[in-house]
């Protein structure tokens, strides 16, 4: 990692043991952001925050269609993803629409899921989740908007009964994503479900 990389690593010790957040009590079993909620992942863990250097590299990597920049960082991701949080999945991710797909000629979470299922040995299965209806763009969206957007938005292609889950994707803002597919992942009997993401977006910083 280069210096200007490592200021946005986000610090283990100040993370929600849940949504992998920066918090300001992470002796706390939850954040503000996670309480009172009914959440269905078991917890997620993001590498940096979403801010100078890692931000424009990820911004430039999915407007700019720069799949090598996608290429780099899903190894990075892959390197450094807790042994703990990987071990024994299979390895998932947010499917996109066709047009996005189409537009942008790759989807670079599932770069970073390959990768990742790679380097750990683990089973990937890129058909299991399907989108059955179209959504708006999430930007710009609070986390209420993101998950009434996201309601029922995606469906399963077998069944996941007694199987434990990794859902990697390139940036986690309020978790609403990870929660829609870990929900429905729950409801059909999955076992455990983790999210791992290259980046957090944090309102602590711009």
């Amino acid at each position: 990692m280069c210096k200007e990389c490592a200021k946005f690593a986000l610090s283990c010790e100040r993370r929600c043991p849940k949504c992998g957040n920066f918090t300001l009590t992470p002796n706390e079993p939850e954040c503000f952001s996670c309480k009172g909620k009914k959440l269905h992942f078991d917890s997620i863990f993001s590498l940096f925050i979403y801010s100078g250097s890692i931000s424009k590299l990820i911004s430039e990597m999915k407007y700019g269609k720069v799949k090598s920049i996608a290429e780099i960082l899903g190894r990075y991701l892959a390197e450094n993803a807790p042994l703990e949080l990987v071990e024994g999945r299979t390895v998932i991710f947010p499917p996109m629409r066709f047009r996005d797909k189409f537009i942008r000629t790759f989807n670079q979470a599932e770069i970073f899921a390959d990768r990742v299922a790679r380097k750990h040995g683990l089973k990937f299965d890129p058909k299991l989740l399907k989108k059955v209806r179209k959504t708006a763009h999430q930007a710009g969206l609070d986390y209420e908007e993101r998950t009434k957007n996201l309601k029922d938005a995606f469906a399963l292609r077998r069944s996941v009964k007694g199987e434990s889950f990794l859902i990697v994707d390139d940036v986690c803002t309020t978790a609403s994503t990870i929660e829609e597919i870990a929900k429905l992942l729950k409801k059909n009997g999955a076992k455990s479900v983790n999210g791992l993401t290259l980046a957090r977006r944090t309102p602590y910083f711009g």
